[in-house]
C-alpha cells in the first residue's frame, strides 16, 4: 500500500488490548533498504561484522578437522567444539594483547599469566542453557552470528543435511573456484601438522595450557595471512573470483570494487576511509573517463540514496526534537505545529538570502557546498531550524545535481531489482512536480509526506502484537511525542574490505599507500 493510499483509507476505531511497548527500531523511514541491497550485490560474501578474513580459512579448517577427528554429527557436539576452538583464539588474543578478536572481553576476564591451564568450558558455557556471561552469547558462536551466511554464499561450507543443523566444508574440482577443502588444507599447511594436531587435541579435551598458547600464538595469528603461501593465494583468488560461486552466471562486482578501491588508494596521498570510494563515485556520476562503469555507477546510486536518507531521516530527528520541546509531553495540534516550523524555516531562508519573499522551491538558492559537506554542517549545528533548512537545501542540491542521471539510474537499478518506491530516484518526479509550489507550501508538503506520514506508514508495517517503533502518535489532528531517533550513514562494507586488504598485507599500515604485494596484485587485476 502506498503512503497516499494509506492516508486515504485509514479509519479511526477504538483499540482494545494490552498497550504496546515502544522500542528503538532501526531505519524509521525505511530508506536504507536500497543501500543494503546495493552492497549485497556489490560485495557478496562479506558484511559489517566479518572483519577478519583469516577466519574464513579457520572455519573451513575447523569443519574439515571436526569431520576427520571428532565426527559426531550432532548440532550440540559440533558447536561445543566450535565454541572451544573460537575461545582458544580469544585467549591467544588476551595473552598477546591483540585487539579486534571476538570474545576478547571474556578472555581478558579469565586470562592470567600465573594460571598454568584454562578450562575452555568456563569461557564457552557448555553446561549453561543460555550463553549469557560467556565469551559469545550466540550459542552458535562468532561463526553462527557473523560468518555463516558469508561462508555459505562463497560456497566454502554447506549444510551437512536437512535435519542435523551441522555444517561441512565443501569439496569440488573447479580451477576457477575455491573450495572449503582447498582453504582448509592450505590453512593447515601454514599451521604445520604438529600444531594442527595439538590444537585438535586441546579442543577435544577442553583444557589449554600456557605452553599450548605459546605454541599456537604465531600459527594462529588471525590478523595477517602469511605472504607467499597457498592460503594467501587462495583467499585472493576467492575474493577476486565469481561473486556467487554456486551460481552459473559469472558476475565480478566484488573484484571490480577491489580494483577501484586499490586504485583510489594508489592515486591518492590521503588516508582512505569507508566513504572515499562512494563519494568519488557520486561526484563522478558513476563515470570513469566520461564512460559509465557498471560497478562505479552502482556505488554512485548507493551514495545518492545515502544522501536522501540523511536529509529525510535527519529532518525526522529534528522534527521530533521540536515536537518534544513544544508539546512538553502533551498532545499538540499538528497543523499549528507545522505552520510554526515552516514560518521559522522561511524566515531563516529570507534572512540568509537563500530566497526572496513569495518565491517557490524552484527559486531556492543552490548552495556552494558539496553534499557531504551539507550533511556535516547539519551534524555540527545546534540549531534545529538551521538543521531543517540545510536538509531542505540538501534535497535541492540532490535534484539539481542528479536530475539528468535519473533515467539511466532507473534502467541500471531495475536490472538488479535495487530500487524501491521510497528511494530518491522514485521520489524525484514528485519533488519536481512540486517545484512550483511556494516555498512555504513545499516545505509543509515535504515534512508531511516524506517525514511524518512516511514514518507512520513504516512503523505500522513493522508493528506486531506487542511492540511498536513509532516515534509519535497522531490522532484527530493532534500529535504526541514518543521518542527521538538516531541516524547516520549506513556502512557500505568498504571498511571491512579495507580490513581484508590489510590482513592480506596489500596496504601499508596508514591506509594511504599500497605495499609491494598490493601493487603486484593490483596490477594482476
Amino acid at each position: 500500500m502506498s503512503v497516499k493510499t494509506f492516508e486515504e483509507q485509514k479509519m479511526f476505531a477504538p483499540f482494545l488490548g494490552e498497550p504496546l511497548s515502544h522500542i528503538v527500531g532501526q531505519d524509521p523511514l525505511g530508506l536504507l533498504n536500497t543501500g543494503g541491497k546495493t552492497f549485497d550485490l556489490l560485495l557478496p560474501g562479506l558484511n559489517n561484522v566479518t572483519d577478519r578474513i583469516r577466519y574464513y580459512s579457520f572455519y573451513c579448517w575447523f569443519f574439515h578437522s571436526y569431520a576427520k577427528h571428532v565426527g559426531i554429527a550432532t548440532k550440540k557436539d559440533q558447536f561445543d567444539h566450535l565454541r572451544r576452538a573460537e575461545f582458544i583464539l580469544s585467549l591467544l588474543a588476551a595473552k598477546n594483547g591483540v585487539q579486534g578478536i571476538g570474545g576478547i572481553t571474556k578472555a581478558l576476564e579469565l586470562y592470567d599469566d600465573s594460571i598454568t591451564s584454562f578450562d575452555l568450558t568456563i569461557g564457552t558455557g557448555e553446561k549453561q542453557t543460555k550463553k549469557d556471561g560467556t565469551y559469545w552469547k550466540n550459542p552458535r558462536g562468532i561463526f553462527g552470528q557473523n560468518y555463516v551466511s558469508s561462508l555459505k554464499q562463497l560456497f566454502l561450507i554447506a549444510d551437512q543435511d536437512e535435519k542435523s543443523e551441522c555444517f561441512i566444508r565443501t569439496k569440488f574440482e573447479d580451477g576457477e573456484k575455491v573450495s572449503g577443502y582447498q582453504l582448509a588444507t592450505a590453512f593447515e599447511e601454514n599451521l604445520g601438522s604438529e600444531v594442527a594436531n595439538l590444537f585438535i587435541e586441546v579442543m577435544k579435551k577442553g583444557i589449554v595450557s600456557q605452553e599450548d598458547l605459546v605454541v599456537f600464538s604465531e600459527p594462529f595469528y588471525m590478523l595477517k595471512i602469511p605472504l607467499g603461501t597457498n592460503e594467501h593465494q587462495l583467499i585472493w583468488q576467492l575474493i577476486t573470483g565469481n561473486d556467487e560461486p554456486k551460481q552459473e552466471k559469472v558476475t565480478l562486482f566484488r573484484k571490480r570494487t577491489i580494483q577501484l578501491l586499490l586504485e583510489t588508494i594508489k592515486l591518492s596521498d590521503q588516508q582512505f576511509f569507508g566513504y572515499t570510494l562512494t563519494f568519488d563515485a557520486y561526484h563522478a556520476k558513476g563515470k570513469i573517463e566520461e564512460k559509465y562503469d557498471e560497478t562505479f555507477s552502482l556505488w554512485y546510486f548507493y551514495q545518492l540514496e545515502q544522501f536522501w536518507h540523511m536529509s529525510c531521516t535527519g529532518s525526522l530527528s529534528v522534527f521530533l526534537k521540536i515536537l518534544n520541546d513544544k508539546s512538553k509531553g502533551n498532545w499538540i495540534d499538528e497543523e499549528i505545529l507545522l505552520d510554526e516550523i515552516v514560518t521559522e524555516i522561511i524566515n531563516f531562508f529570507l534572512n540568509g538570502n537563500y530566497i526572496s519573499k513569495d518565491q517557490t522551491f524552484k527559486d531556492l538558492k543552490i548552495i556552494d557546498l558539496e553534499e557531504e559537506e551539507i550533511v556535516e554542517k547539519v551534524r555540527k549545528s545546534n540549531n534545529n531550524v538551521e538543521k531543517l533548512c540545510f536538509n531542505i537545501l540538501l534535497i535541492k542540491k540532490l535534484i539539481f545535481n542528479n536530475e539528468n542521471e535519473i533515467p539511466q539510474l532507473f534502467i541500471r537499478t531495475n536490472i538488479y531489482k535495487l530500487n524501491s518506491n521510497s528511494s530518491f530516484i522514485s521520489s524525484v518526479a514528485s519533488l519536481l512536480n512540486s517545484e512550483d509550489l511556494s516555498l512555504n507550501d513545499f516545505v509543509k508538503y515535504f515534512l508531511k509526506k516524506y517525514v511524518i506520514i512516511r514514518h507512520q506508514w513504516v512503523s505500522l508495517k513493522k508493528m506486531n502484537d506487542t511492540q511498536s517503533t513509532e516515534k509519535f502518535i497522531r490522532e484527530n489532528g493532534f500529535i504526541r511525542f514518543i521518542d527521538d531517533v538516531d541516524y547516520a550513514y549506513s556502512s557500505p562494507r568498504l571498511n571491512t574490505l579495507i580490513d581484508f586488504m590489510n590482513e592480506l598485507q596489500l596496504l601499508n599500515g596508514d591506509r594511504n599507500d599500497l605495499s609491494a604485494t598490493g601493487i603486484n596484485l593490483f596490477n594482476s587485476l
